[in-house]
């Protein structure tokens, strides 16, 4: 969520998975190369899992985006380019379908085939190969003072982070941004990298700024929020707030999922968000070491609306994904197809056929490249196990309407 649930770092996830999937990503850098023109023979199904069930909600919210857009924005759908207004007509045409009563769902799908053209997304492999995973929607006890109870802060994003994006210096450099701060006295002045999860956490870089926003009762949900991008806080009162994705400080997203496996601690195919979550419960003394090996940090705002995409449109729970937003065209309508997380003796397997429409409408520090896409499960705990356990591989597809 940006909210990634949205910019964020999601936003977003933003599962672990990312980092433990076995093939090297073809490294695919413009948004010209991460999509193909295909056939409606390309996808190995095209249904709708869910028979469409909230996929309107979805589709509005992106409309709401789009027609806040300029007309002539473009868009592009591999090496493809279209307009805001395309996008309008795309989603306006795909609602009067699905909302048509007097269709059956198999009619629909064959409209759709016939009035949209399909793209693909080129994956890890430059075959098509997508990894999904999921986000979800955490909650948290939090309080606005600190106790001895609640004493682990959510910051808000410092005004010392500066932001530099490269391109600007040179035509050379790349399109990409970094975030440090000053460090020096006057005449000397140098920019280095922002203060790192382990100075923020355990050496108290933050403390004494008026940072906090809220103070919580257990580090671990913090961290889990920070994956997230955003989430909701109960702040014991019968207030309940959004807590929402404000910046991080720029360092590395690095998974501390593949760092337990790589020592030994989680088994490959017992890994998901619980596990790590009940191995950190369970070696309180390691949890410093295991959450430093993260250095990113995310930043939080206050909110008593929804949580928000990247594109600022709540998120629609099983219809709303995040994709990297530098390739993948923002608000798009998409077909993912895939499986269900299913866990039998511990271990994640393929579950059932998973062939859904979505809107793209997120994305996530931890989501990067042609070959990765974040499914946002919602609120509570099956939506959080559900997220948890999801590391399944698929294709993605993006649709635009036939003109």
């Amino acid at each position: 969520m940006s909210g990634p649930l949205s910019g964020k770092l999601i936003v977003g996830s933003i599962i672990v998975a990312t980092l433990f999937a076995c093939a090297r990503p073809v490294p695919v850098t413009r948004p010209e190369d991460a999509l193909e023109q295909v056939s409606w023979n390309a996808p190995s199904s095209a249904v709708d899992d869910r028979e469409f069930r909230d996929m309107a909600l979805a589709v509005r919210q992106s409309l709401e985006y789009f027609k806040k857009l300029p007309p002539e924005t473009i868009f592009f759908f591999g090496p493809d380019r279209v307009t805001a207004l395309d996008q309008i007509v795309t989603l306006q045409n795909f609602l009067l379908i699905i909302e048509n009563d007097t269709l059956p769902v198999e009619q629909k799908i064959g409209q759709i085939k016939r009035d949209f053209t399909l793209y693909r997304a080129v994956g890890s492999d430059g075959s098509g190969r997508v990894l999904f995973t999921g986000y979800y929607e955490p909650m948290l006890s939090c309080r606005t003072a600190s106790s001895d109870a609640y004493k682990y802060p959510l910051y808000r994003r410092p005004d010392d982070i500066i932001e530099i994006d490269l391109s600007l210096f040179n035509d050379t450099l790349p399109k990409n941004k970094i975030y440090g701060r000053l460090d020096g006295k006057r005449g000397s002045k140098r920019v280095i990298p922002y203060y790192s999860r382990e100075e923020i956490n355990d050496s108290q870089a933050l403390a004494s700024k008026d940072l906090e926003i809220l103070w919580c009762n257990d580090p671990v949900a913090i961290y889990f929020l920070q994956v997230q991008g955003s989430g909701k806080a109960d702040l014991g009162d019968g207030n309940v707030v959004s807590v929402l994705y404000d910046g991080q400080n720029g360092r590395p997203y690095k998974s501390i999922g593949k760092y337990l496996i790589d020592t030994g601690a989680v088994a490959r195919e017992n890994m998901t968000m619980q596990a790590i979550r009940d191995y950190l419960r369970a070696h309180p003394e390691e949890l410093s070491t295991i959450l430093n090996q993260n250095p990113s940090y995310v930043f939080f705002r206050m909110d008593m609306g929804p949580s928000l995409g990247n594109i600022g449109v709540p998120l629609t729970a099983g219809r709303s994904i995040a994709t990297d937003s530098r390739l993948f065209p923002k608000g798009a309508l998409a077909l993912m197809v895939t499986t269900l997380p299913a866990i039998e003796n511990g271990a994640v397997k393929p579950g059932a056929p998973l062939v859904r429409f979505v809107m793209n409408q997120d994305t996530g520090g931890a989501i990067k490249g042609a070959g990765r896409a974040d499914l946002f499960w919602g609120q509570g705990p099956e939506a959080e196990q559900n997220a948890g356990a999801m590391q399944q591989e698929g294709e993605l597809f993006f649709l635009v309407r036939k003109k």
